[in-house]
């Protein structure tokens, strides 16, 4: 079974977080694949990937960096 989903984070400087995170997503996370677009309400990913366990950590991965990264730039 493949999984897929999107996620939508909503930002005030979507670019910033981006950057930051575009070379993370060229990188191809243990069965799954991640596309970043900047969009007007803030970044949208898409993550596919092979099966539904790989989508769960893929989608634990991709929103820790999130995190990560929204957080740095407050600092």
């Amino acid at each position: 079974m493949k999984g897929r989903a999107d996620l939508v984070f909503e930002m005030d400087d979507p670019e910033m977080v981006y950057r930051a995170l575009a070379p993370e997503a060229e990188d191809r996370i243990q069965r799954s694949d991640v596309s970043l677009e900047i969009i007007e309400e803030g970044i949208k990913f898409c993550v596919k990937s092979e099966d539904v366990v790989s989508l769960r950590a893929a989608l634990n991965t991709w929103i820790r960096l999130v995190k990560i990264t929204w957080e740095m730039m407050r600092v």
